[in-house]
């Protein structure tokens, strides 16, 4: 996996399938570029459905597993990435491929592990940024087959077993990038081929990177292709591995980082985007800090985090593709077993809250989040009401029956309504799963909803005002998403125009009253600079605090605020006075917290 923003098994055909006779019989050229919205539609069916996935970084890094000749560990960035980060010599990586004798690996048993822990694909790295294909290849002996102890095709297995088990399965390829070869550019291996200017990376592309991905396609009959990096790819050179994979494999889904603007849906790396991503995209992310091996990374994300960042990702209508680094043996490391059987316990019984849903029509949830089917909307609820209240702000269907999934018998909840767009559903004293126990409402019609965000006033309850949702005006400021470099908070920055502002609408049910918080990052620079922070038609003038720098978030009280009654407001944050040289600042969030009077 790359670390920057640089930014399966569909049924099977004979498996050795030699590659000059290959070239010989081209079946007739097939457009990608020219594809109908429905015939594009048809394509996506099964993986739009299947809304959870297993990635898979196995390579020789997994030998050294994170340590090499005692360098310091660099943070997050060994695993896959060792031979570039401790910039090792072809020399004295290639070795590592005689080391590589991964016996204990069972592909029926990795499948099983994946399909018992509700993924319904995989897709695993049949060549990473280091140049080592772990498939059976003419177009480079630097393979599992040719160069290991080993001497098998883990590929070829996992293609069984993923056919027999009705998993589909995709194949993750660096076409870019490759630190084995000389003439390979992008993060190209400069430590043993310095001179740019004699690398040919056509030469490459023609000999090792375009013949391997046609031997994958033809091998396996792929239901994905996983591209990585494109960097120094022309939208040419990018067109040519998408026809090369639709001419042979029709119907293979390919992801966005076959480069140019191509391929079938993005990729956020890492986080998950606040708002979603208009169109389709997959999350692909750790399940403890690395993607390949590491022995001595033990930052694990227990279930409820995969659970909840699964129900997140799904609620914005996107896929969930969930990294495991297996061992030099070739077994999943057991903290990562028990986990991936948590989270199937989970899948058992909510699967249907998952599987072929699309975004939650219901946003802004103060206690969870929401997915869809056609009559049907699935509440995930994290924070159990204390008053046993679910209160679903903005829904104006009719209810014409609710009741938690988890419950064979569908005994029915009450529900009322709160107002002519807000409903309230009484539910039991505690929940069914602490992680998330999901309420089905059965509506009446398509959902008909208030996408409006309603403050709600139940003491030290936070109503949080996020960048991503606020309305921007002017020509400076800009919105930041995360990004894996700064994971946790999004942003408002390049602030320099004192006439640009933002604001947000918000609904109230009754009056309140609620303290008032502002998060933010100011470096020395902005130590002058003010803003006006408005609720209704109270003013809190504030004077911004230097945190240190832009990234470094804190928040800040600037004020209580009264509202006097329900209706609709509006909370604008406005500068007052910018110093030259400076931002105003980089706005994270506002918060607004009921208190007593």
């Amino acid at each position: 996996m790359h670390r920057h923003n640089a930014l399966v098994c569909a049924g099977l055909v004979p498996m050795w399938v030699c590659l000059p006779s290959v070239l010989a019989a081209e079946p007739p050229a097939v457009d990608p570029l020219k594809e109908s919205p429905a015939q594009r539609d048809a394509r996506m069916a099964w993986w739009r459905e299947a809304r959870f996935g297993l990635f898979m970084h196995w390579g020789i890094y997994a030998v050294p597993a994170g340590e090499w000749k005692g360098l310091e560990k660099t943070k997050d960035l060994w695993g896959e990435w060792i031979m570039q980060r401790a910039r090792i010599p072809v020399k004295e990586y290639e070795p590592l491929a005689k080391q590589f004798n991964p016996v204990r690996f069972n592909a029926d048993e990795w499948v099983r592990l994946a399909r018992e822990a509700g993924m319904r694909y995989m897709v695993i790295t049949a060549k990473h940024c280091d140049g080592f294909a772990m498939f059976a290849s003419k177009a480079s002996k630097y393979n599992i087959v040719d160069a290991t102890p080993f001497g098998r095709d883990p590929m070829k297995e996992l293609a069984k077993a993923c056919a027999d088990q009705q998993i589909k399965l995709g194949f993750y390829y660096s076409h870019s990038w490759d630190w084995h070869e000389p003439d390979a550019l992008g993060l190209d291996n400069s430590w043993d081929w310095p001179d740019r200017t004699k690398k040919d990376f056509a030469k490459y592309l023609r000999e090792k990177s375009l013949p391997q991905v046609k031997e994958i396609v033809l091998q396996y009959r792929p239901a994905i292709m996983w591209f990585d990096v494109p960097s120094d790819l022309t939208r040419s050179q990018s067109e040519e591995f998408l026809r090369l994979v639709r001419r042979h494999q029709p119907d293979c889904i390919v992801n966005d980082r076959v480069g140019n603007g191509l391929g079938d849906y993005a990729t956020p790396e890492q986080f998950i985007p606040p708002q979603g991503i208009r169109g389709d995209f997959e999350v692909c992310m750790t399940l403890n800090e690395h993607w390949g091996y590491d022995k001595n990374d033990h930052h694990w994300k227990p279930p409820s985090t995969v659970i909840r960042n699964l129900v997140d990702i799904v609620s914005k209508g996107g896929n969930y593709l969930l990294n495991v680094g297996p061992t030099a043996e070739g077994v999943f490391p057991p903290q990562a077993v028990r986990i991936l059987h948590d989270v199937g316990q989970w899948m058992k019984t909510n699967g249907e809250s998952i599987y072929g849903t699309t975004a939650g029509p219901l946003r802004h949830l103060p206690w969870g989040r929401s997915t869809s089917k056609p009559g049907k909307l699935y509440l995930h609820v994290f924070d159990w009401p204390s008053d046993g209240g679910l209160i679903i702000p903005g829904l104006k269907n009719k209810v014409q029956r609710a009741w938690p999934l988890a419950d064979a018998a569908r005994k029915p909840l009450d529900v009322s309504r709160q107002s002519d767009q807000d409903v309230v559903v009484r539910l039991p004293a505690h929940p069914v799963d602490p992680i998330d126990t999901v309420i089905v409402l059965e509506i009446e019609g398509a959902p008909d909803v208030n996408p409006m965000m309603l403050v709600l006033a139940p003491p030290g309850y936070k109503n949080t005002f996020g960048v991503s949702t606020a309305n921007l005006r002017g020509r400076t400021a800009k919105y930041y998403g995360l990004s894996l470099e700064q994971r946790r908070y999004d942003r408002i920055g390049s602030w320099t125009n004192p006439e640009d502002w933002l604001s947000w609408e918000f609904r109230t049910l009754g009056p309140g009253t609620y303290d008032i918080e502002v998060i933010y990052g100011a470096d020395p620079a902005c130590k002058d600079n003010e803003f006006v922070l408005t609720v209704g038609e109270r003013e809190f003038p504030s004077k911004v605090t230097v945190t240190g720098g832009y990234q470094t978030f804190q928040a800040f009280k600037v004020g209580t605020a009264e509202i006097p009654g329900p209706g609709v407001h509006t909370l604008t944050v406005k500068p007052k006075a910018i110093a030259p040289g400076s931002g105003l600042m980089d706005l994270h969030a506002v918060v607004l917290t009921p208190v007593k009077k």
